[in-house]
C-alpha cells in the first residue's frame, strides 16, 4: 500500500544552487493530501476521489458493452470484486474500465481506460447462487499504469468491527427499480455490528448472516447501495495517508435498497486476505 502511495503520490526533483558546477540534491515532493469530507448523503463523487474503483462489464462481438458491476483495484493487475458478478444473465466479464467518472461525458477530469479479463477466480467455497464466500478476482491483461486517476486500494488493517462509518461508492441505481447513474456515486454508512435481521430474509443465505464472513451496512436514513453497485466496495480511510482508502467489504445483496434502517449485505474483505495475497503473489 505505501509502495503503491510512492509511485503514484511522490516525486524527486533535483535540488541545485544557482552558480557553476553546484552540487545536485534530490528531495521528494509528497502530493498525498486530501481533506476527508463527511459525506452527509449520496453524491457524485469528486474527479480523482477514488481511483481504485472499476466498472465491470460484458463487451460482445458488436462492441457494445453491458455495464453490470463493480470492482476494486488492489494491485496493478488485480480488480476484487463479488463472485455472483461471474454469473450474470448479461454474460461473462470481460471488460474492466477504471479512470472513470461520468459515462455521459467525454469532457469530465477522467482518465477512462479499458482492460480485458485474463482469468476470473471465485473464491473455492462459493457456490453459485448462493452468497456465502461471495468473492472473486480478476487478473487484467494487462498492467495498469498506477496514476492519480487509477490505483489500488489497500488491503484492511483489521475486520471492520470497530468502525462506525463506510464509504460505498458505485454506480448502482439511484432507487429501487430505478435506472442506473451515469455519474459515480458516493455515500456514508454506518456499519451494524453483529446484528443482521435482514439476512433472514434473503433466501440465498438459508443459514442466515455470518458475522465472521459478512459485514451488514446500511443507515438509518433514505441512503444505501442498490441494483447496479455489487462488486463495488465498501472503504475506509488510510489513518496515515489522506489520499488513500482500505477496502473493507464487498458490495454483495441488500433488501429494498435505500430503505431506513434496513441495511445491506457485504463480503468481509479482512476474512479472506490470506487467499487475496496468494493471488497477488502469484500475479506478479
Amino acid at each position: 500500500c505505501t509502495l503503491f502511495k510512492r509511485t503514484v503520490f511522490e516525486e524527486r526533483v533535483p535540488i541545485s544552487f544557482f552558480f557553476a558546477n553546484a552540487p545536485i540534491t534530490w528531495e521528494s515532493i509528497d502530493s498525498c493530501h486530501g481533506s476527508r469530507p463527511l459525506i452527509v448523503g449520496g453524491m457524485p463523487a469528486e474527479p480523482k476521489e477514488f481511483a481504485p474503483m472499476a466498472r465491470l462489464g460484458n463487451r460482445n462481438e458488436k462492441n457494445v458493452t453491458k455495464w453490470f458491476c463493480g470492482g476494486t483495484l488492489i494491485s496493478n493487475r488485480l480488480v476484487l470484486t463479488a463472485a455472483h458478478c461471474l454469473f450474470s444473465e448479461d454474460g461473462a466479464v470481460n471488460v474492466v474500465r477504471l479512470g472513470e467518472l461520468d459515462f455521459s461525458t467525454d469532457t469530465d477530469d477522467a482518465e477512462p481506460e479499458d482492460f480485458g479479463v485474463r482469468k476470473a477466480t471465485e473464491h473455492p467455497d462459493y457456490k453459485y447462487p448462493l452468497l456465502y464466500n461471495d468473492i472473486a478476482i480478476l487478473e487484467l491483461d494487462r498492467a495498469v499504469n498506477l496514476s492519480v486517476y487509477k490505483h489500488p486500494a489497500c488491503l484492511p488493517f483489521d475486520d471492520g468491527t470497530t468502525h462506525e462509518n463506510f464509504i460505498a461508492i458505485g454506480w448502482g441505481h439511484k432507487q429501487f427499480a430505478g435506472r442506473e447513474s451515469t455519474k459515480l456515486l458516493k455515500v456514508q454508512l454506518k456499519g451494524y455490528s453483529g446484528s443482521c435481521l435482514a439476512a433472514n430474509e434473503i433466501e440465498e443465505l438459508p443459514n442466515g448472516y455470518n458475522a465472521s464472513t459478512q459485514m451488514c451496512i446500511g443507515s438509518s436514513e433514505h441512503k444505501d447501495t442498490c441494483n447496479g453497485d455489487s462488486g463495488g466496495p465498501v472503504l475506509t480511510y488510510h489513518k496515515e495517508l489522506p489520499c488513500m482508502y482500505h477496502v473493507m467489504g464487498i458490495t454483495s445483496s441488500g433488501l429494498g435498497c435505500d430503505t431506513p434502517n434496513v441495511p445491506s449485505l457485504y463480503t468481509r474483505v479482512h476474512f479472506y486476505l490470506n487467499w487475496i495475497k496468494q493471488h497477488i503473489e502469484k500475479s506478479m
